[in-house]
This record gives C-alpha cells, sequence and structure tokens, in this order.
C-alpha cells in the first residue's frame, strides 16, 4: 500500500515537473509569408530569448483524421522557430524548419493560416 503511493506521487511529481517546465504562448495566426509568421497572443507565460529554439504546434480540435472521425481536442506539432520581437499582444517568430508535412490529392497543407489557433512552446 505505501508502495504504491509512493510511486502514484513520483508519477505525479514526475508530471508536473514536465508540464510546468515548459514554458508557452497561445495565440492566433496573424500573418504568415512561409519564412516567418506573427500571432496575436491569447496566453503568454513569458517571452523566449532570441535564442530559444521554440517548438509550434496547431490546434487540430474539430478537424476529421484520415478515417473521417473527428478529432475532439489535440494539437500537431508543426515547426521549430525562433522568437524575433513583440509589440503589444503581436509576437513574431521565425520558422527554421517545419516538422509536419501533409499532402492532400498531392498538394501540400499550408499549416499557419490567418486564424489558426497556435501554441509555441520552449525550455
Amino acid at each position: 500500500m505505501i508502495k504504491t503511493a509512493i510511486v502514484q506521487l513520483i508519477l505525479v511529481l514526475g508530471t508536473s515537473y514536465a508540464l510546468l517546465g515548459q514554458k508557452m504562448i497561445i495565440g492566433t495566426v496573424t500573418a504568415s509569408n512561409g519564412k516567418s509568421f506573427t500571432l496575436m497572443c491569447e496566453q503568454i507565460d513569458q517571452l523566449p530569448s532570441l535564442s530559444d529554439t521554440c517548438s509550434v504546434s496547431k490546434d487540430i480540435s474539430g478537424t476529421k483524421n484520415p478515417f473521417g472521425i473527428t478529432i475532439q481536442s489535440g494539437w500537431l506539432s508543426v515547426a521549430d522557430a525562433f522568437f524575433l520581437s513583440r509589440k503589444g499582444n503581436i509576437a513574431s517568430f521565425k520558422i527554421i524548419r517545419e516538422t509536419s508535412d501533409i499532402v492532400i490529392n498531392g498538394k501540400k497543407q499550408e499549416h499557419f493560416i490567418k486564424g489558426k489557433k497556435m501554441k509555441v512552446t520552449w525550455k
């Protein structure tokens, strides 16, 4: 019984550390040119430094998977980026590399669409 409680405590603490160890910005894409994008920020924990490599994920809630089933909630990692600047609640990022390519009927799909909700994380 005590061993089980200790294992559960370790799992809870480990998960909490993993979640709290990441810093995050959540916002909506306002502009993109393929090499950079800007977000209108809804939530800013803090700003990354100019040297932090950030992981960018897009909200895939409400989209259909390849089997036609609607996804209830989730994030898809789409790119790595560097933070460039912030003016008010608008943050700018430079795309280093895309980490996810989605092709439908031979056409590559754009991830950074105006109005799309995105999450930027870094450590």
